[in-house]
């Protein structure tokens, strides 16, 4: 009897809690952030809503797109409910996309709400949407299985493994803001034709948009990280060229202070690869330390010029600045103005070392 009492007065208890059932809830798996249209709105916010199927074909992933000018983000998600006939749950919110336009008007300032929602995941993956997040968010994929699975694809690299896509948390990200001697940095997706296309990359000085990537740079810096195994490098070799296909990557570097000299970063990339494609038709087997060489020689001179321009407008996604900081000691305003006074006349030494497996299956 007393077993009973309790259950009935658990259920009691239970009645007034704020639960809701599964089919009482919208999941919200992506969030966008764009610049309103409106003149006296700051935000468009748009949601993309999974709409739950009864299999996992290709028709399955269905989903409801909504959008909403506010001049604070909470306000649109207020307006936003009003919307649609059930709770919205952030939950399952993986990815969070900022409208290109909004990020070189605003910069990254807005970020409070997003950490301050108990409900967003912190691992959710963040990048930058062109035209707009919402265009992003609304490019259909005639073959993703479940919405919005094309991207967590893409960034958590479980499915493609692109030496183009660079992978942001939103907790690093907004560590990246705060951290002196580390800037952000993030994929720009472009949306065109019902597809994605991820291979460019936006940095930023902490507030602001500074510098964007183009391919073959942001494929440079995710090779400088080691942040990818996979990735392929061409080599220019006597009157012609030759692409090798690069499946090990490791980077290291130090950072020297000589007494009678510049300071320089040391710098120094191990790569294991085969050849994969030659515009001068067969490579010979018993060349392969030539061709080693070509390949080291030609990274080398485009590594170092890309941690130049990175120099140049003071930029440091590498995190230079946070690696001299953990060396040195004293408090965090000497230490951080003793590196700004450093890196302007940063040189740096670049050192590749390219291991070719082979030239290929052509005799």
């Amino acid at each position: 009897m007393k077993k009973w009492l309790f259950i009935l007065l658990l259920l009691c208890l239970c009645g007034g809690c704020g639960f809701k059932d599964i089919d009482k809830r919208f999941f919200v798996v992506s969030i966008g952030i764009d610049k309103s249209e409106h003149k006296d709105m700051k935000y468009r916010i748009s949601l993309k809503l999974a709409v739950p199927g009864n299999s996992l074909d290709n028709s399955s992933a269905q989903y409801e797109l909504i959008a909403q000018d506010a001049n604070s983000i909470t306000e649109a998600v207020r307006l936003l409910k009003s919307k649609v006939d059930k709770e919205l749950d952030f939950g399952h919110a993986k990815i969070i996309i900022f409208g290109y336009p909004f990020l070189k008007e605003n910069g990254i300032n807005e970020l409070d709400w997003l950490n301050r929602r108990r409900d967003i995941q912190l691992v959710s993956w963040v990048a930058v949407g062109q035209p707009s997040a919402e265009a992003v968010l609304g490019t259909k994929i005639s073959h993703e299985r479940m919405p919005g699975n094309s991207l967590l694809l893409s960034f958590g690299k479980t499915g493609v493994e692109s030496g183009y896509v660079v992978s942001e948390y939103l907790f690093n990200f907004y560590r990246k803001k705060k951290e002196l001697g580390l800037d952000p940095i993030l994929s720009i997706v472009e949306s065109a034709n019902n597809h994605f296309t991820i291979n460019t990359a936006v940095l930023f000085d902490k507030e602001n948009v500074k510098l964007t990537l183009n391919s073959n740079e942001t494929r440079l810096f995710n090779i400088m990280k080691a942040s990818i195994n996979k990735v392929e490098i061409e080599a220019p070799f006597r009157d012609s060229k030759f692409f090798v296909s690069v499946d090990n990557i490791n980077s290291k570097y130090h950072i020297r202070i000589p007494k009678n000299g510049p300071p320089y970063v040391d710098m120094h990339i191990k790569m294991r690869g085969v050849i994969e494609e030659s515009a001068s038709g067969p490579l010979e087997i018993n060349q392969l330390s030539q061709y080693e060489a070509a390949v080291c020689q030609s990274s080398e001179e485009k590594i170092v010029r890309l941690l130049k321009k990175f120099r140049d407008n003071n930029l440091d996604p590498l995190g230079f600045g946070l690696k001299y900081r953990s060396r040195h000691f004293g408090t965090v305003e000497e230490e951080w103005h003793t590196w700004q006074a450093l890196y302007p006349e940063l040189e740096f030494r670049v050192g590749v070392e390219m291991k070719l497996e082979g030239v290929g299956v052509i005799k």
